[in-house]
């Protein structure tokens, strides 16, 4: 019998992909929303509950019809980091989360997004997910975002936190730099050297019903298991797309124009799927070039 999913943020870039792929495998997903008329049709095959998952209401009590919750709910990061927006991508996480847990019943499975921003800057060194958190602001969400999500443990319920990478496919990042690099305006940012952790979004759909499959709790990195440098993945990009890279992007202008958040674009954090890798779990795009031709050429 297949398990009974709820998947909240379902509608954005990484959800898509994942609603997607369960209706591709027999399940039908239920879909938490805002506003029902804008997602039906695009979305035709799922159930759905309207409510909004940072505010207490009526979705709460469907909840507990769930064996499976996954939790993709949160303010996208690429915004200009005022301390307004700065509360907005903390609070979206922290209360959609908060919220998610308060419902849940007693056995049922917490699949809760997070990311690679946990670890902060770590230079040239490799982590795992045993590594610890770092300081800055983005590390900070995560720490708390993540400590909310295994609350749900407290209530007898098994919870997997997933740490994504830099998400490539038709949308997310790609879909902001293409257009550049198709002009023969991509580049490097900064001095190109800092890792640049990534998936491609079939590999992570794929992760992420794999810990479904087989119930797997605990922390996961979501990142192929050949990160790159900025440099490589410019490079890269640019072969795929058979046009010049030369453009150099200098830190001080990225901060210029980004403000706090490009100190999070340059931060170097060379991420490994250690638990992935040792559950046996396959990456079928673990090659930058061959993740990004699939990507552009498909």
């Amino acid at each position: 019998m297949m398990k009974k999913i709820l998947v909240v943020g379902g509608t954005g870039f990484v959800g898509g992909y994942l609603v997607s792929e369960l209706l591709n495998r027999g399940f039908k997903p239920t879909l938490l929303v805002r506003d029902l008329e804008k997602v039906k049709t695009r979305f035709s095959g799922c159930d759905f509950i309207v409510g909004d998952p940072v505010k207490e209401g009526s979705w709460q009590a469907e909840v507990p019809k769930f064996e499976v919750v996954i939790n993709l709910t949160g303010q996208n990061i690429f915004g200009k980091w005022t301390e307004e927006y700065k509360r907005l991508i903390l609070e979206s996480r922290i209360k959609s989360t908060e919220n998610i847990v308060n419902s849940l019943k007693e056995g049922s499975f917490l699949v809760n997004a997070s990311a690679i921003g946990y670890y902060g800057d770590r230079g040239d060194v490799l982590v795992d997910e045993t590594a610890p958190p770092g300081d800055d602001f983005l590390a900070k969400v995560c720490v708390e975002w993540e400590k909310k999500a295994n609350a749900a443990k407290e209530k007898g319920c098994k919870v997997a936190i997933t740490r994504f990478g830099i998400v490539l496919g038709k949308g997310g990042m790609i879909k902001k730099v293409l257009p550049v690099f198709k002009w023969g305006l991509g580049g490097t940012l900064g001095n190109g050297k800092q890792w640049f952790s990534w998936i491609h979004i079939q590999d992570l759909v794929a992760g992420l019903l794999f810990l479904i499959e087989i119930d797997l709790e605990g922390v996961f990195n979501f990142t192929s298991p050949q990160p790159v440098t900025n440099k490589e993945f410019t490079r890269a990009l640019a072969e795929v797309l058979r046009k010049p890279a030369f453009f150099r992007v200098p830190k001080f202008m990225l901060k210029l124009v980004l403000g706090e958040l490009a100190e999070s674009i340059l931060a170097s954090i060379k991420a490994y799927p250690e638990r992935l890798i040792k559950e046996g779990f396959t990456f079928n795009y673990p090659e930058i070039k061959n993740a990004l031709k699939h990507i552009i050429q498909n």
